[in-house]
């Protein structure tokens, strides 16, 4: 007798199943769950009965022939075998003991739902990207196979179209288990049967992943640092009122952000004559160009944790009313470097570390860079529309820089009439030739850009098509965004800067200076002190338990009563939730770890010595990292005491 399984009750339509599933796509999808609702059953391709008592499905392929989507025969067995390929390569990889484990699964089509079920019974709770534009086959599928459990853990996310803004708001929730394990499947029928969606979309994915890996990287390798910087920043933190001040200031008002791409040559001495009629926002890059211009901005936003970005303010005699808009995690030589009006952002780091007194500040997306920093400011102040200048995100007119900035000075001594400045603009391009890719400009003419500034534009152009505002590509050279309309600066401004700017469009009302605003900062590290302290000793009782039970995972007696001092441990750290916050925040690598190793003790294989001791030793490689982010905090945090000190007195 054939195999029977839950897909082949009936070659009809399964109410129940399908009801159940529709239930589970409407709380996470509703836009999708009613388009796939309101389409008649009686438009469905008809389900024809395999031989081993399933179903499968023939559809017309790309070349107008007729295609199965899965096999006549033994649809099921055809998808377990596919993923016993992919079941077979992790298995290998953890005989390598490499500790990378499938964690998401991207399938060039749903079909009836065979593979993405498959790999949901195979693999531990596996986060399954699906492609899939054929709405009659999606509910054919919902019909023949259950699908709703991975839909209301949100594991299950089937991508439609070709939108791109679409895409990142669907993906962005899962951005940690991508970066963890990543497979691409691609059944039989999807080389057939709408192939060039299915590429498009892949291709859209890998874009995403590549912003991804840049993030989760700067996150991982800065994690100290950026801490650091906001510890040390913290005086002005509490101090200075934060962004909140700026709210919806400038509503129904343009803004032009100035970026510090090669085309800002071309318009910068027309935005002299425009800080009247638009609210002018600047990358902290070309500051001092627009200052000796005589262009001051009205705001310039500053957000690198390194500091090498002081150098931009260095030698500033007066910023005037310019004022700094400045993510908490930038080097602290910044915010003792500009001399004028500062606001910062929210800073979780600083919520756990001084809790009831910390301030309420508002806060903003995080962004990759000052420009997107910038653009996030100006929507957060109202702006509409928002002026793009200098934006290029490409080499334009084979350019890295725009002309007349710092690096000159620094290349000087090295020019000649056998070597110019262009050359060393070239040079500088072509130091990174691996990740050089060619786009389109926004003439249409091919343009070099590289990985880092790509991941950059994906970056802006899910902010674009998501922003309410309209945006306005006037740098008249660079990338093509979309989400833009584009224009010169010129008839940008001739549009939509018609009406002067208040005069009192930032004026804030007296501050109130706080009594012993000192004194109580230091109260609170006393007390962060004294908790770090605390759980760093409980960390290091429970690494030391670790130690010994990898000695007894073949005595379980013995290795079972000293679980329960484990657990233990466990619940007085979670007395410190905030103080373990801290650390975990210095620690990120350790935290995506932990992340997989989570993953490995839920999920559903047998539990030997060996697998017991491979977890324990996960365990403590986590418990050991942790004790290093405590170590780290107990010598950083009393330095940022004394700067707090002394510069609240």
């Amino acid at each position: 007798m054939e195999e029977q399984s839950p897909h082949s009750d009936s070659t009809q339509p399964h109410v129940q199943r399908y009801l159940d599933n529709l239930a589970a796509l409407y709380a996470i999808d509703p836009r999708l769950a009613a388009r796939v609702d309101a389409l008649p059953f009686a438009q469905l391709p008809p389900l024809e009965a395999a031989k081993d008592g399933n179903v499968t499905v023939r559809l017309t392929a790309d070349d107008g022939k007729s295609v199965y989507v899965h096999s006549r025969y033994r649809p099921v067995e055809e998808a377990r075998s596919l993923v016993d390929t992919l079941a077979s390569r992790d298995q290998d990889a953890e005989a390598d003991d490499d500790g990378l484990d499938s964690i998401c699964f991207f399938t060039a089509g749903l079909g009836l739902g065979y593979h993405a079920a498959e790999i949901e019974r195979r693999f531990s709770k596996p986060f399954l990207i699906i492609t899939e534009d054929d709405l009659s086959l999606i509910k054919a599928a919902f019909c023949v196979t259950d699908l709703s459990t991975p839909m209301r853990e949100r594991r299950l996310t089937i991508l439609t179209s070709l939108d791109k803004a679409a895409l990142h708001a669907r993906l962005r929730p899962i951005m940690t288990p991508l970066m963890l394990g990543l497979r691409f499947v691609a059944p039989p029928h999807s080389r057939r049967y709408h192939v060039q969606f299915h590429a498009q979309v892949s291709s859209l994915l890998r874009d995403f992943v590549s912003y991804c890996r840049l993030q989760m990287v700067s996150v991982v390798r800065n994690a100290r640092i950026t801490c650091q910087n906001a510890a040390f920043n913290l005086a002005t933190y509490v101090s200075q009122p934060g962004i909140e001040v700026l709210s919806q200031r400038a509503a129904g008002y343009p803004a032009i952000i100035v970026a510090a791409g090669p085309s800002l040559a071309r318009n910068a001495d027309q935005l002299q004559n425009l800080r009247q009629h638009a609210v002018v926002i600047a990358v902290q890059t070309v500051l001092k160009s627009l200052l000796r211009q005589g262009a001051p901005p009205h705001i310039v936003t500053s957000l690198d944790y390194h500091e090498i970005s002081a150098q931009f303010f260095h030698g500033v005699e007066d910023f005037g009313d310019t004022i700094l808009v400045a993510e908490p995690k930038v080097t602290w030589h910044v915010l003792d470097t500009f001399r004028g009006r500062t606001h910062t952002l929210h800073s979780g780091f600083i919520d756990d570390l001084l809790r009831d007194a910390a301030p309420q500040r508002g806060s903003l997306r995080a962004g990759s860079t000052v420009a997107h920093l910038a653009f996030y400011v100006a929507e957060y102040l109202g702006c509409d529309p928002i002026i793009l200048v200098g934006q290029d995100l490409s080499f334009s007119d084979g350019l890295y820089y725009p002309p007349g900035m710092q690096i000159e000075r620094i290349w000087q001594p090295e020019l000649s009439r056998f070597q110019t400045i262009e050359m060393k603009q070239w040079e500088r391009i072509a130091r990174g030739r691996g990740g050089l890719r060619r786009v389109k400009d926004i003439h249409g003419r091919d343009v070099y850009t590289d990985d880092q500034l790509f991941t950059y534009a994906e970056q802006f152009q899910s902010d674009f098509l998501s922003s309410s505002a309209s945006v306005i590509h006037a740098s008249e050279g660079g990338m093509r965004l979309a989400g833009t309309e584009v224009m010169t600066l010129r008839e940008a401004t001739d549009r939509f800067c018609t009406r002067s700017l208040p005069d009192n469009l930032f004026a804030l009302q007296p501050q109130t200076p706080q009594p012993d605003l000192g004194q109580r900062v230091a109260e609170t590290f006393e007390q962060r002190l004294a908790e770090l302290r605390e759980i760093r000793q409980i960390a290091e009782e429970t690494n030391e338990l670790l130690e010994r039970l990898t000695k007894l995972t073949e005595r379980p007696a013995e290795f079972n009563r000293l679980i329960v001092r484990v657990d233990e441990l466990r619940s007085r750290m979670r007395q410190n939730d905030r103080t373990y916050n801290l650390v975990s925040q210095v620690s990120q690598l350790a935290e995506l770890r932990r992340v997989q190793a989570d993953r490995a003790i839920s999920d559903g294989a047998t539990e030997t010595p060996a697998t017991a001791r491979r977890r324990l030793r996960r365990d403590r490689e986590y418990v050991t990292a942790f004790i290093e982010g405590c170590d780290y905090l107990l010598e950083m945090l009393p330095q940022a005491l004394d700067r707090a000190r002394e510069r609240l007195s």
